[in-house]
């Protein structure tokens, strides 16, 4: 005999990619004709751009443009200089089954570069960056939530879970001319650039959100060629920008994750020598995932008063209750410059934070690393390169009881500064924000079907309509209901009970029919 099972769907947010790809860099790089002399290499960088990103069927392709950046003393002038050459790549990531309404996140991450001079004109590159992906798509989780039949009895509860309500991704671009000011000299060639972006705030509104953000642009640039003298220069730029997310509401709760796809930064001098404008041009990738917390009735336990059943299970995960975490700290540490010595310091910047979670007694801990960069003067006034790492810890208490949160979240820089020490002695401090959602992973057993065997009848004695039983405390009624064929309802108003257990033990009259 078959029976209905109800079932009910709760969407969720499911990985359907996560991997990476190594993109070799091998390049014999010989000096442009303007390019002065090499004397001593201090850096190369390789800085990933990604033009296109493309999810079509069940692969994901990606195309990008990586800018190979080598800083070097110049043979005079023993000054900063910068010689820059451009790589094209591409790799596609396979994907779960067709996610047409998913939203891929892509960052990269520099592996090694090694560069050394072959001759002053001449510089041989090799080495690795790597595209990591990870790829969200909605899924689905079914679950039963009841039973229909007469003869059936059913025991349930409620789960709350987290439903998936939106998942969208669009671009949008953030385009600025800056104004350096006369007072910070006048820029001849940019050395270095860095953009990050962060959200300030979001406003839900019917199907669409309103992000206000801000990017934020870090130069080094050269204001005399002749001299090498370096300056810097920090931008600070607001954005507005409406996101199209079909399903949120003011009642969801969303992340917003911001990329960086790609930019261009470039002086805008073309009839004026002496201008101080900067023209920016970056591409936003944002991606907004909006959930809401539901109470999910799902059967546990089924039997019927007249058959055997056949019970079919399955284990389900869903994410339970969300907590959105944005917490601002610092970390500061005295580090040793080396036996070069400092005299000054010309830049600072961060090139890589990684980091890391785990879970432990109610606490979330985010450990992460950031690779500072230093371009600064010994005692003998000549540029010299070198970096240091800062650690960092970030404690996050959880709700009681969690027992298998996930993290979904970024840990960012906010600003970085620094305090010579001594002579060989500098102490930096990076101000750090971690943004992001934990959320509360549950394993439910969920009935999947159920069928009644009407060769097998359950034997029940119908001469007499009650019998007598001896009940234990914190026996449950639901046990005794399903040995005597009977409901937990009927026991409840026979024995003039309001609770679904024995609160003392002794005789309790049991309906047989």
């Amino acid at each position: 005999m078959e029976y209905q099972l109800i079932k009910e769907n709760c969407a969720v947010c499911e990985t359907v990619c996560e991997g990476s790809r190594e993109q070799p860099i091998d390049l014999d790089l010989s000096l442009p004709d303007y390019c002065p002399d090499i004397e001593r290499i201090l850096k190369c960088r390789v800085c990933p751009g990604i033009t296109s990103r493309n999810i079509a069927g069940d692969q994901l392709e990606i195309e990008g443009s990586a800018l190979v950046s080598l800083y070097y003393l110049d043979a005079k002038k023993r000054a900063v200089r910068l010689c820059e050459h451009s790589l094209p790549f591409s790799c596609s990531f396979p994907l779960k089954g067709s996610s047409g309404e998913a939203v891929a996140l892509v960052r990269t991450r520099t592996d090694y570069l090694n560069c050394r001079a072959l001759s002053p004109r001449r510089v041989d590159l090799h080495g690795a960056f790597s595209v990591l992906v990870t790829v969200l798509a909605p899924g689905n989780r079914e679950y039963g939530s009841r039973v229909e039949g007469e003869d059936i009895q059913q025991q349930s509860h409620f789960e709350t879970v987290s439903r998936l309500c939106a998942m969208a991704q669009q671009q949008f671009s953030v385009t600025e001319v800056l104004d350096i000011g006369q007072g910070k000299g006048t820029p001849e060639t940019i050395l270095r650039s860095d953009l990050s972006v962060r959200t300030e705030s979001i406003k839900a509104l019917a199907d669409k959100l309103m992000l206000n953000g801000e990017a934020v642009l870090r130069l080094l640039y050269v204001t005399d060629q002749e001299s090498g003298s370096l300056d810097t220069m920090t931008f600070h730029i607001p954005f507005t920008q409406v996101l199209d997310a079909p399903g949120v509401s003011e009642q969801t709760r969303q992340q917003v994750i911001l990329e960086v796809m790609n930019y261009d930064t470039s002086l805008k001098s073309e009839f004026d020598e002496n201008s101080t404008l900067v023209t920016l041009d970056a591409r936003i990738s944002a991606a907004v995932i909006a959930c809401e917390e539901m109470q999910a009735e799902m059967t546990d336990d089924v039997y019927s008063t007249d058959y055997e059943l056949s019970v079919t299970t399955s284990q389900q995960r869903f994410p339970g209750e969300m907590l959105s975490v944005e917490k601002d700290f610092s970390v500061k540490e005295e580090v040793s410059t080396g036996e070069n010595g400092i005299t000054r310091l010309i830049d600072l910047w961060c090139d890589s934070i990684s980091s890391l979670y785990s879970y432990d007694k109610g606490q979330m801990t985010v450990r992460g690393k950031v690779n500072c960069c230093m371009l600064a003067v010994d005692a003998q006034e000549v540029p010299y390169y070198l970096e240091r790492s800062l650690d960092a810890e970030l404690v996050q208490e959880l709700p009681e009881g969690w027992s298998d949160p996930q993290t979904r979240g970024d840990l960012q820089l906010s600003g970085l500064s620094f305090r010579i020490s001594g002579d060989n002695r500098i102490e930096l401090k990076a101000d750090l924000r971690f943004e992001g959602t934990v959320c509360e992973g549950k394993t439910v057993r969920c009935i999947t079907a159920v069928e009644g065997d009407e060769e097998h009848p359950r034997s029940k004695d119908k001469t007499a309509a009650l019998t007598l039983y001896y009940a234990d405390e914190g026996e449950r009624l639901w046990d005794i209901a399903r040995i005597y064929c009977t409901s937990v309802e009927a026991i409840r108003l026979e024995n003039e009970m309001t609770e679904d257990v024995v609160s003392a033990g002794g005789l309790m009259l049991i309906p047989m029919s």
